[in-house]
């Protein structure tokens, strides 16, 4: 039985127990508040988390708590805070948008968007980070090294959602590929910490004023430590090309079945194209009916399905148990709650009866109540590069349909299989023929 199914069975939320602890799941925004923001301090990640991620990122702001998160948190948090840094990016960002057109078929001829958007994500992420691209669009000229650290980025990420779900798999097994998958990663991302120093050192005699944004900069002017920089790097590069990915395969899987949102967003942003003027953040976030399908794709699909948290003390959460479903639940220190985005999104009584439908129109009268729609999470933890992450999506779906009119789908299942990594991904992939212009 799904989750989904799990929540239509027992309400909205409810609990497993196991001889030590309990599992508490659930959707209800109430408690996803409290979780979140009001009881912050109540929960955290780190007893789950830390296992799993530290021999491949390190500990840093996804997987540590306390102290040690405040101070990664407030580290890396005034980076993605400057106005200017979704406009500049977005310069960048867009010479791998070019590069990915030169891998768009012209002819109506089938493509997977899937494996396009991740190494356009990757690009994109690793310029912004560490200051140079993996080149991972132009495949003829991507060096040795950067294809070790894909190939090794790959495999390690995938032992990381083992070593997530099955804590003692790393015990029981001695994975030689995983661990030298780990120091590979260390090691590229070492070197461009060095190069980073090397070039922070010379703006500083010089007074030279950066050419451009880059994070591994930025953090070595903060902190002098190579270890934590590349903690923390590895940390943001983790769920950063990921969540971005994915996010726009998810948009043009959910696109080639409705060509008539597909037409009317084509309307929508010709319209705007005529004045010639560039696209800025701002005029990306002024264009409604993107914002709508990126906000019904993303409720829908998040990239994140579910998150889990573990009581770091006795607590409580406002609703769910008693009776009646609706009186105060005490949790355990150590009990654990697992929130499914996925199927809080589709809650009929929040977001109407037709949930379950990819329908952009609903967000021109929808007001989701207030955290009932996490895309990026919230409280303290809200994910830092939202809007980067958003500049970045909308910009390339303007882009492709600057290009293309119409979209095909050319894939026979119909439906949204999920593939659950580190986020939730299409089994499919996003099969299409893009029509041009």
């Amino acid at each position: 039985m799904s989750m989904r199914q799990l929540f239509k069975v027992y309400g909205h939320t409810f609990q497993s127990k196991s001889w030590t602890s309990a599992t508490i799941y659930t959707i209800e925004p109430r408690n996803l508040q409290a979780i979140f923001a009001t009881d912050f301090t109540s929960w955290g990640v780190q007893p789950m988390r830390l296992f799993a991620f530290k021999p491949f990122v390190g500990k840093g702001i996804m997987c540590a708590d306390g102290t040690f998160w405040e101070q990664s948190r407030a580290l890396i948090k005034p980076t993605f805070a400057r106005a200017q840094i979704a406009d500049l990016h977005l310069a960048a960002y867009a010479v791998h948008v070019e590069k990915l057109f030169d891998l768009l078929p012209r002819d109506g001829a089938t493509v997977d968007l899937q494996p396009l958007f991740s190494r356009l994500a990757l690009d994109s992420s690793t310029e912004f980070l560490f200051g140079e691209s993996v080149g991972s669009l132009s495949p003829n000229t991507i060096s040795l090294d950067a294809k070790s650290f894909l190939k090794a980025y790959d495999y390690g990420q995938m032992v990381v959602g083992r070593r997530l779900h099955l804590p003692q798999w790393n015990f029981l097994t001695r994975d030689k590929k995983f661990w030298d998958s780990c120091r590979i990663a260390r090691e590229f991302v070492d070197s461009y910490i060095e190069k980073g120093q090397h070039i922070v050192d010379q703006a500083k005699k010089g007074n030279e004023a950066p050419k451009r944004y880059i994070l591994a900069h930025e953090l070595i002017k903060e902190t002098g430590d190579p270890d934590n920089i590349r903690n923390q790097l590895l940390n943001i590069f983790l769920p950063a090309h990921e969540a971005v990915g994915a996010a726009l395969t998810n948009v043009f899987f959910n696109l080639a079945r409705s060509p008539n949102v597909y037409t009317k967003l084509h309307q929508e942003i010709v319209a705007a194209a005529n004045d010639q003027a560039p696209w800025t953040f701002e005029r990306l976030k002024s264009l409604r009916y993107l914002q709508y399908v990126i906000n019904e794709t993303f409720r829908l699909n998040p990239a994140i399905g579910t998150d889990t948290r573990m009581a770091l003390q006795d607590t409580i959460l406002p609703t769910g148990g008693g009776p009646s479903g609706t009186s105060p639940i005490f949790v355990k220190r150590r009990d654990i709650v697992t929130m499914s985005f996925y199927a809080l999104h589709r809650r009929q009584d929040l977001f109407g009866d037709d949930a379950n439908v990819f329908r952009p129109e609903r967000w021109e009268t929808l007001r989701p109540v207030h955290w009932s729609y996490l895309t990026f999470g919230g409280g303290p933890r809200v994910c830092p590069g939202q809007q980067l992450a958003l500049t970045e999506v909308g910009y390339t779906i303007v882009k492709i349909m600057e290009t293309f009119k119409g979209i095909e789908n050319r894939d026979p299942v119909k439906g949204f299989i999920e593939v659950y990594k580190i986020t939730t991904t299409s089994q499919n992939g996003a099969k299409v023929a893009l029509l041009p212009a």
